[in-house]
């Protein structure tokens, strides 16, 4: 009854944040605000909601795509939570140059994820993407968490929605999670639909996608991959570890989906803890956890690969105590999707440079 009432309240705060996300758009399509042009194809990879669409697997799928044709990948972001402000490059090419705690633990996980690829940060990612074609010579930027973000133009707009999360699309933050109306959909080239369990469920969301955008609609879902041991920074089969027992622990958007993949791995679940949205932990919640975690009888702590950027400086704490393990996922599409989304890559690779103008 209490939560049927704040969200009632909720609404008014609702339509303003629609209202602003409406006029900040209406700005860009009447031509009153103007996205900067880099000299390189941009590929914007993003969502219409918070969090929890699984755009970092996304990313690096399509930046190995890239790197399989001879392209020189560079990888933008806002650097999300991080503690530092301005360009930071977290990695050349050939080395991580900052933790998550600098970086942001996207740009980090992405950095582990694409080896070759060169990630930067910046607040402003137009200006962030100028000096990384001058410093790295890439030959494509992919914007990562880009489709709000206007002011850079893109050549290839990928839209990203959770299937099972599909009750996030009713409202605008803070009743829903909508971060702008579905009609913002008409921008993009192609939609992804995330997470998918069932074919039917990918027709609902492919009709409701086609109501506002003609555009291809893929199915993609998130898999198991590896473990990582995370002390020992290497990986593990999970076949290695699906006898075992686990005390999971996590601070992302949607933790129950972590579970759900766990569940489904065969690794039996003895005790939970979640935490908020990129937490950072402290060595009193890891004691905690080490703790709670040896009282339910499990073998390892698990937790996701993104949470574990946020423990490299804690690693000490879990030698000679338990294991810690962070589960990898990869990001799949069907053979017939992924020659769609090849070929949209293809053509915008193929499209004649542009002169830098930003100022």
């Amino acid at each position: 009854m209490m939560a049927d009432r704040l969200i009632y309240l909720l609404y008014p705060v609702s339509i303003i944040y629609a209202c602003i996300s409406y006029v900040r758009n209406l700005f860009y399509d009447v031509g009153l605000s103007r996205p900067k042009k880099l000299s390189v194809p941009v590929i914007s990879v993003g969502n219409i909601t918070t969090g929890g669409t699984g755009k970092t697997p996304a990313v690096a799928y399509i930046a190995r795509m890239l790197q399989a044709d001879g392209n020189r990948v560079g990888i933008i972001s806002r650097g999300y939570k991080r503690s530092t402000r301005g360009y930071i490059v977290v990695a050349d090419g050939e080395h991580i140059l900052v933790d998550a705690k600098s970086g942001g633990d996207e740009p980090v996980m992405l950095a582990h994820a694409v080896q070759g690829a060169v990630v930067a940060i910046h607040e402003k990612r137009a200006r962030g993407g100028k000096f990384m074609i001058e410093d790295y010579g890439v030959d494509v930027i992919i914007m990562d968490d880009g489709f709000q973000h206007r002011s850079l133009h893109r050549d290839l707009d990928i839209v990203l929605i959770n299937a099972s999360r599909s009750d996030h699309l009713r409202a605008h933050l803070p009743v829903g999670r909508l971060r702008e109306s579905l009609q913002s959909l008409r921008r993009s080239h192609i939609v992804v639909i995330t997470k998918l369990n069932d074919d039917t469920l990918f027709e609902s969301m492919e009709k409701l996608v086609h109501r506002y955008a003609p555009v291809p609609v893929l199915g993609s879902r998130i898999e198991p991959l590896t473990c990582i041991d995370v002390v020992r920074n290497v990986d593990v089969p999970i076949e290695n570890v699906v006898s075992k027992t686990a005390y999971l622990f996590s601070g992302i958007a949607h933790p129950d989906e972590f579970r759900k993949t766990v569940h489904d791995t065969g690794v039996t679940i003895h005790g939970v803890r979640w935490f908020t949205d990129h937490y950072r932990f402290t060595d009193k919640d890891i004691n905690t956890l080490l703790d709670e975690a040896k009282k339910s009888g499990a073998d390892m702590l698990l937790t996701t690969e993104k949470d574990a950027t946020r423990l490299h400086s804690s690693k000490h704490m879990f030698i000679e105590n338990m294991p810690l393990y962070a589960l990898r996922v990869s990001f799949s599409l069907t053979a017939h999707d992924n020659e769609v989304l090849a070929r949209y890559i293809h053509k915008i690779m193929n499209k004649n440079k542009r002169s830098v103008t930003i100022n």
